[in-house]
């Protein structure tokens, strides 16, 4: 993919000067050059092949070794929290959950905030118990579309504690997905 070749090529700048840069310097470049293209397609990568994936993350951990000076066998989990990081496919997640906050919240254009319907709007006999802010869930007819923005972030949504589901600002929302407790 286009941005595997990005993404690489940045990571190989960092390891060509992480000898002669301020590990702070280091990490502001990682996060110009590398990080910002993990996060462009935060909210579509769900429908990305497992193995794509599987290539970001190795890339992500090649990166955490070299900015932490580690050696390749070092356990990159291990890294990404000494780093205070989130693995790839939590990152993915908290945007994503944060896509829809804007979305639900009026912070987005309208083909996005047309996307979810809260249940407390759906009109139904049924009265849904915990239904506080939660989001009805689209009927998917086939896998292609559960691996939508409608359908994955509807289900990522409900899924959140209801303290996050209730935040009354984005910064509020981004403090308590990135709480210890939000995802795991």
């Amino acid at each position: 993919m286009l941005y595997q070749k990005k993404i690489s090529s940045g990571i190989g700048s960092i390891k060509r000067i992480s000898h002669c840069v301020p590990p702070a310097t280091l990490h502001n470049i990682y996060h110009g050059l590398v990080q910002s293209h993990f996060d462009y397609y935060s909210v579509v990568w769900v429908t990305v092949p497992k193995h794509y994936l599987t290539n970001y993350r190795d890339s992500q951990n090649h990166a955490v070794h070299i900015l932490t000076l580690s050696s390749y066998d070092a356990d990159a989990n291990q890294l990404l929290t000494e780093l205070g990081w989130d693995n790839l496919e939590t990152r993915h997640q908290k945007l994503r959950a944060e896509m829809v906050y804007k979305s639900l919240n009026g912070l987005t254009p309208n083909y996005l905030s047309s996307k979810f319907i809260l249940r407390s709007d759906v009109i139904t006999s049924y009265n849904f118990r915990d239904s506080d802010n939660k989001l009805a869930i689209p009927l998917p007819c086939t896998n292609y579309y559960k691996n939508s923005f409608a359908y994955s972030g509807a289900v990522l949504w409900n899924s959140l504690p209801s303290a996050a589901r209730q935040a009354t600002s984005l910064t509020n929302f981004q403090q308590l997905i990135n709480s210890d407790t939000a995802f795991m």
